[in-house]
Formats: structure tokens, C-alpha cells, sequence
């Protein structure tokens, strides 16, 4: 089950320290990667960081992050590693269309979870800064648009709207809203150019929900990302 918090700011402290692990949960981790590559070889094990501590005051919110990985991510999907365990910190977000209509990603061939919706973003790299040095999850958010949508997209961001913390205490996503410029039919126009001049196979396609299609929700309801469809009921239900 997902805590979806709209904030009224949220802040990352990276402690600089590295996520510690025990000889045990190490070996667990480095064996589960090696099976996770036999079926996924073009997986890549990147930093990731994990929030140790969460602090929730009416909506202003801070997450204390350590350093980890992806592989300790992943196992710890799937194993017991207790306090071990990367509890990844990742951004990303929704865009709207000028004519109200809400796009979230459908992962492709190139990611493990191939058929299922998530927002469009990923994690949070130790280079995603603000102007003062600290995590900046908007930052994150706006380069894996561009990575994973292309730049005619990214580019089309005008305004940023709510941004939400969504958890299941084993991973917590930053995720904005977004507001492009162009009507639903030109972004995906926009996908598909990107697509036809990419090799990128993380992303099959968007896919746009708004109030004339909301009862599309459920064909995903068991192929989602954490919060996806809450925090996409709840956007559609406020608009006019």
C-alpha cells in the first residue's frame, strides 16, 4: 500500500556517507545481480540513493539519503536484507497536455518490468544539483524526461504544478506535475520522432489518460508503478 503526500516543499540531505553493508547481506546482494543479469543482461548497476529517514511536517518534507546501488535495490525487492536494504530515492513525474490530458510511461523491452506504467523519470544521480550543491529531484526529473522522451518534450515544459512524495517504505518517488505547451496529439507526435531516432527501449510509449478515458485505469491496476493510478485518479478528478 502507497502513502501519497502532497507537499508543500521537499528537501534532500545526502549525508555523504555510504549505505554499510554486512559480509552477508553483500553476498546476497552480489548473487542476486548475477541471476538478475541471465535474464536482464543490459541491466546497469548505478549509484542509488537510499533514504534512511523520512520527516513529514503537514507537507514540508525531508529525506535523509546514504549512497547505495541499484543491485542492493533490486535484491532487496525480493530478499529480507533488513536495515541493509537501498531504499531507493528516485524522481520523475506526470506531464499534462494544454488539453488536460495526463502522460505517464509504459515500460518497454529494455527495462525488467516490461507492460507496466510508471511515471516518467528514474533515479536520482549524485550530479542532479541545485545551484547551492543540494539533490535537486526537479533537476532529476527534467534530464530523464529528455533521456527517456526526448528533448522536444523536455523542452516544451513551461510550468512545474504539485509535486507529490509517494512510499511503500521500501522506495519513495518525488513526483511533479508538469505542464507542456503542446495538446496531447503534438507530444505524442514528439514521442514518436524520438523514438523512431533513439535506441532507447526503456520506454515503449506514453499513454495519456483524462477524463474521457478514466476507467482505462483499471486495465493497469496490476501492472503499475507504486501510486500511479491514486495519484492519476486524483489529478483528473480536480480538473473541470
Amino acid at each position: 500500500m502507497a502513502t501519497i503526500i502532497k507537499t508543500k516543499r521537499i528537501s534532500i540531505n545526502d549525508t555523504g556517507r555510504n549505505l554499510v553493508l554486512s559480509k552477508e547481506a553483500e553476498q546476497a546482494i552480489n548473487d542476486h545481480w548475477k541471476k538478475l543479469l541471465e535474464v536482464h543482461p543490459w541491466l546497469f548497476n548505478g549509484p542509488v540513493y537510499s533514504t534512511v529517514k523520512m520527516e513529514n511536517n503537514d507537507g514540508e518534507v525531508s529525506l535523509e539519503c546514504e549512497l547505495s546501488d541499484y543491485a542492493n535495490y533490486q535484491c532487496g525487492q525480493v530478499n529480507d536484507l533488513g536495515h541493509y536494504a537501498c531504499k531507493n530515492t528516485y524522481a520523475g513525474g506526470i506531464l499534462k497536455s494544454t488539453d488536460g490530458k495526463f502522460f505517464v510511461s509504459l515500460n518497454g523491452t529494455g527495462s525488467e518490468n516490461k507492460g507496466k506504467i510508471q511515471f516518467i523519470g528514474g533515479v536520482i544521480d549524485p550530479d542532479d544539483r541545485d545551484d547551492s550543491g543540494n539533490l535537486d529531484p526537479v533537476k532529476a526529473a527534467l534530464r530523464e524526461f529528455e533521456e527517456e522522451a526526448g528533448s522536444a518534450i523536455r523542452d516544451s515544459i513551461v510550468s512545474t504544478g504539485d509535486t507529490y512524495l509517494i512510499t511503500d517504505e521500501k522506495k519513495y518517488g518525488i513526483q511533479t506535475v508538469f505542464c507542456s505547451s503542446m495538446d496531447s496529439e503534438k507530444i505524442l507526435s514528439a514521442f514518436d520522432a524520438f523514438k523512431n531516432s533513439s535506441d532507447n527501449t526503456e520506454i515503449a510509449r506514453i499513454i495519456s489518460f483524462g477524463k474521457d478515458n478514466i476507467y482505462e485505469l483499471k486495465e493497469y491496476s496490476d501492472r503499475q508503478d507504486i501510486g500511479v493510478i491514486d495519484l492519476l485518479t486524483t489529478l483528473i478528478g480536480k480538473e473541470n
